[in-house]
Protein backbone atom coordinates (compact mmCIF):
# COMPACT_ATOMS: atom_id res chain seq x y z
CA UNK A 1 0.00 0.00 0.00
CA UNK A 2 1.42 3.13 -0.80
CA UNK A 3 1.81 5.75 1.96
CA UNK A 4 0.04 9.15 2.23
CA UNK A 5 1.56 12.23 3.57
CA UNK A 6 -0.94 15.22 4.60
CA UNK A 7 0.87 18.14 4.24
CA UNK A 8 -2.76 20.45 4.10
CA UNK A 9 -1.76 22.34 6.68
CA UNK A 10 1.55 23.82 6.23
CA UNK A 11 3.27 26.48 4.06
CA UNK A 12 6.28 26.79 2.05
CA UNK A 13 8.80 25.91 2.47
CA UNK A 14 7.98 23.36 5.04
CA UNK A 15 5.63 21.50 2.53
CA UNK A 16 9.11 20.83 1.13
CA UNK A 17 10.77 19.80 4.10
CA UNK A 18 7.94 17.20 5.06
CA UNK A 19 8.03 15.81 1.42
CA UNK A 20 11.58 15.21 1.69
CA UNK A 21 11.12 13.37 5.17
CA UNK A 22 8.29 10.92 3.43
CA UNK A 23 10.43 10.23 0.62
CA UNK A 24 13.50 9.61 2.82
CA UNK A 25 10.98 6.84 4.36
CA UNK A 26 10.70 4.34 0.98
CA UNK A 27 12.88 2.78 -1.43
CA UNK A 28 13.62 4.15 -4.87
CA UNK A 29 11.26 3.01 -6.95
CA UNK A 30 8.30 3.43 -5.17
CA UNK A 31 5.73 6.13 -4.83
CA UNK A 32 4.45 8.63 -2.00
CA UNK A 33 0.99 9.71 -1.96
CA UNK A 34 1.32 13.81 -1.17
CA UNK A 35 -2.37 16.04 0.01
CA UNK A 36 -1.42 19.57 -0.35
CA UNK A 37 -2.87 22.73 -0.65
CA UNK A 38 -3.12 24.38 -4.40
CA UNK A 39 -0.22 27.72 -2.98
CA UNK A 40 2.08 24.87 -2.50
CA UNK A 41 1.73 22.58 -5.44
CA UNK A 42 3.68 24.67 -8.09
CA UNK A 43 6.92 24.80 -6.15
CA UNK A 44 6.36 21.38 -4.61
CA UNK A 45 6.79 20.34 -7.95
CA UNK A 46 9.58 22.05 -9.43
CA UNK A 47 11.81 21.02 -6.50
CA UNK A 48 10.97 17.69 -6.68
CA UNK A 49 11.69 17.51 -10.05
CA UNK A 50 14.80 19.24 -10.09
CA UNK A 51 16.10 16.28 -7.10
CA UNK A 52 15.02 13.61 -9.79
CA UNK A 53 11.68 12.46 -8.69
CA UNK A 54 8.80 11.99 -11.50
CA UNK A 55 5.01 13.34 -10.62
CA UNK A 56 2.76 10.02 -11.77
CA UNK A 57 -0.43 11.90 -10.82
CA UNK A 58 -2.20 15.51 -9.73
CA UNK A 59 -5.52 15.36 -9.16
CA UNK A 60 -7.56 17.98 -7.98
CA UNK A 61 -10.57 19.07 -5.83
CA UNK A 62 -11.38 22.95 -5.10
CA UNK A 63 -8.07 24.18 -3.56
CA UNK A 64 -6.73 20.64 -2.24
CA UNK A 65 -4.41 18.83 -4.29
CA UNK A 66 -3.02 14.49 -4.42
CA UNK A 67 -0.02 14.71 -6.13
CA UNK A 68 1.54 10.83 -6.57
CA UNK A 69 5.43 11.13 -6.62
CA UNK A 70 7.29 8.09 -7.76
CA UNK A 71 11.01 8.45 -5.79
CA UNK A 72 13.59 8.92 -7.59
CA UNK A 73 16.61 6.55 -8.14
CA UNK A 74 19.24 9.07 -6.47
CA UNK A 75 16.77 11.39 -4.09
CA UNK A 76 16.50 11.09 -0.76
Amino acid sequence: MTPTLDITGDVCPMTFVKVKMGLAKIAPSESLNVLLKGEALKNVISSLKAEGHMITKVVGREDIFLLVIKKGASGE
